[in-house]
């Protein structure tokens, strides 16, 4: 595998056309995306029905898409696996409950969102990870229903539903892709719709989640998974090849990045760089903000504190970047993209809406009020001022001695 220099005229090219595969629009998964919300819109369960004859080659009746988890058992190991990962992404998550506070006569209030759908790909594989990194902070956030969305062949899986019955979820609605996320926004006869859609899918779930937004929340759109490795001399060439190989199972399309500081590393990768420096392999980190960094240098968590845009940051050899996809406690919902220079991981934050209650007494309006007719006597909204100062003229009266 060739590796350019970070500064040559073939590096340049090769992050240009990263950048540029990044922003291309998926026309043809947006008109997939578009059809199938129109017809989620018009027909529900029926016209859910024949999506799911017509990509899963299962035949479901529309009343029998949403099924409720059954009871099952499954094998003891990884059962235990599965509530390992619970217990660990629950400790993790539960510091982020954001918290309620009062100032001054003004509330800010926080309460967690009342319906949520989690969204568990389950085209080449089941990922019941994904399902417990959505579920478990919903329910720290205190979201009163959770539904999982997911395709058919992945609804037959008892691991599936022990997560399911782990995590509390009474709902399993039985089709993935864009018309899974269409009937979550919409709702159907069988699926009352959600509030908000979370969690990772192919190009047509993220179509319709884009084109859904407004009438839904959503967390982010996720694109192919990425992965920067900064190695230095001291990294292990084999576990630096095992964390590309590692993201790079996930498809043709993941970008899989290795940038050695000093001599080149002998490695497969989408992109082979060498950097002069460290100083050099941050600044190029942080131009492509990736979802996951690996950094196997000497002191990594002080090259890790000086990175800015990425969703998630693995330290040292012992820190396989697989770790955080299962087992290690943080999220694995990531920015991707380009987008870690301004979303973040998904966390409990995610499940909550806030709102400002203001409650003022006659004496707090008093001290504000004559500033507040300024403002709005200056922007040009003398009503806006004429409703604030006719109450400081009744509070001046009413605190006038008799």
């Amino acid at each position: 595998m060739q590796a350019y220099k970070a500064n040559s005229p073939e590096a340049a090219a090769a992050l240009r056309a990263l950048e540029a595969r990044r922003g291309e629009s998926n026309a043809g998964a947006l008109r997939v995306a578009d059809e199938m919300i129109a017809g989620v819109r018009a027909r529900g369960d029926a016209y859910v029905a024949e999506q799911i004859a017509r990509f899963d080659g299962v035949t479901i009746a529309p009343g029998e898409i949403r099924i409720a988890p059954r009871e099952v058992s499954i094998g003891k190991e990884i059962a235990a696996a599965i509530d390992l990962a619970i217990e660990r992404v629950d400790a993790f998550h539960r510091p982020q409950l954001p918290q309620s506070y009062r100032w001054n006569g003004v509330t800010h209030r926080v309460r967690p969102l009342r319906r949520v759908a989690c969204y568990a790909p389950g085209g080449r594989a089941v990922y019941i990870s994904t399902l417990i990194m959505t579920a478990v902070p919903a329910r720290i956030a205190g979201v009163a229903e959770i539904v999982c969305i997911t395709t058919p062949a992945a609804a037959e899986r008892d691991e599936l539903h022990y997560v399911c019955n782990r995590l509390g979820i009474p709902e399993i609605y039985r089709c993935g892709g864009a018309a899974g996320v269409a009937a979550a926004a919409l709702g159907t006869e069988s699926l009352a719709r959600v509030d908000k859609i979370v969690g990772p899918g192919n190009s047509y779930v993220n179509a319709a989640k884009t084109r859904l937004v407004g009438e839904v929340g959503i967390d982010m759109t996720a694109g192919p998974t990425e992965l920067i490795v900064i190695a230095d001399e001291t990294a292990d060439a084999a576990l630096v090849q095992a964390d590309l190989d590692a993201q790079a199972e996930h498809g043709a399309d993941s970008a899989v990045i290795c940038i050695a500081v000093g001599p080149p590393l002998d490695v497969r990768a989408t992109l082979n760089l060498v950097a002069d420096s460290i100083d050099e392999a941050v600044a190029l980190v942080d131009r492509i903000a990736p979802e996951h960094v690996s950094i196997q240098t000497r002191d990594a968590e002080s090259v890790a504190a000086r990175l800015e845009n990425c969703g998630a940051i693995f330290c040292g050899p012992f820190s396989p970047v697989a770790a955080g996809d299962y087992i290690a406690g943080p999220n694995h919902v990531l920015p991707t993209g380009g987008t870690a220079r301004f979303f973040s991981p998904l966390g409990v934050y995610d499940f909550v809406k806030r709102s400002n209650v203001i409650a003022l007494d006659a004496e707090q309006l008093a001290a504000i009020a004559l500033h507040g007719e300024r403002i709005a006597t200056f922007e040009g909204l003398p009503k806006h001022a004429a409703s604030i100062e006719i109450r400081r003229t009744a509070c001046l009266a009413a605190s006038s001695p008799r």
